[in-house]
């Protein structure tokens, strides 16, 4: 018995290769904190392993990325983040715009 086949349309061209990864179990992507394969997860983000961990590595980056800052604004030496008007040192602004903060 003959086999009869549709004309392919632009449609079918171009989900062929997004089946065809969905069929092999490949549209998945490893987690983007641990990027272990084993731990595939279906957007790419995160496992529920690191999504449960995540707020102890929050915490570590946030500390890192204060120390980091503080020691910035240790080193900084010249003009006022906020109005570019006073020269200042070991900070990043000066008096007036910090009290007008409220920092």
């Amino acid at each position: 018995m003959p086999v009869y086949f549709l004309p392919e349309t632009a449609e079918d061209r171009r989900l062929a290769p997004l089946i065809d990864r969905w069929m092999r179990g490949e549209d998945k992507e490893p987690c983007g904190l641990c990027l272990r394969e084993s731990r595939k997860t279906t957007y790419g983000y995160m496992c529920w392993e690191c999504q449960e961990s995540r707020p102890v590595w929050e915490a570590h980056l946030a500390a890192i990325v204060r120390a980091d800052w503080e020691r910035q604004a240790a080193a900084y030496d010249g003009m006022c983040h906020s109005c570019a008007l006073t020269r200042v040192k070991g900070t990043f602004e000066c008096e007036p715009c910090r009290a007008e903060w409220g920092i």
